[in-house]
């Protein structure tokens, strides 16, 4: 039978990702989360499956996983001293990915912050080509060529009573 990371962590008393980390750790992966591959040493125990919505397209969304055959609990560690390890190293990877976005989201709201106070910062006074110049030129074309029909309008019928 195969089992996913998930199902083999349930039998473990760990989480998925958990079990991608034990399962890195004893080298049967390799790569990051969301984007593992087997080792060769994982290769024998391991198969690729995936599924789509049905649909192609830009928006398709497809899915792969691993599929993991269940004699691979026999080759890993699975101590309560490996588990505890593991937690702990899943959990400091997960802190330092939070402290990482708090950290870039902090300087992204420092600079537009810094953007607000400061919204002609660096830019020059000469006019430029703008949307909003344009659209003021059409409105004052269309009210122009509107008074010329409507004055040659009047005056023809003025001309013809």
């Amino acid at each position: 039978m195969t089992l996913s990371a998930k199902r083999l962590g349930e039998r473990c008393g760990l989480t998925a990702e958990e079990m991608n980390i034990l399962l890195k750790e004893e080298g049967f992966l390799s790569g990051e989360p969301g984007n593992y591959y087997p080792t060769e040493k994982g290769k024998l125990f391991v198969v690729e499956k995936g599924d789509d919505n049905g649909y192609g397209g830009y928006a398709f969304r497809g899915w792969n996983w691993f599929e993991w055959d269940e004699r691979i609990l026999e080759e890993i560690d699975t101590s309560m001293e490996r588990k505890r390890y593991i937690r702990e190293k899943t959990s400091e990877e997960r802190r330092r990915r939070r402290a990482e976005k708090a950290a870039e989201s902090e300087a992204y709201w420092n600079k537009v912050n810094s953007q607000n106070e400061n919204p002609m910062g660096g830019t020059t006074t000469e006019p430029n080509d703008s949307s909003a110049g344009k659209i003021v030129l059409g409105v004052l074309a269309l009210v122009g060529y509107g008074a010329y029909m409507a004055i040659t309008h009047f005056t023809k019928k003025k001309e013809g009573s």
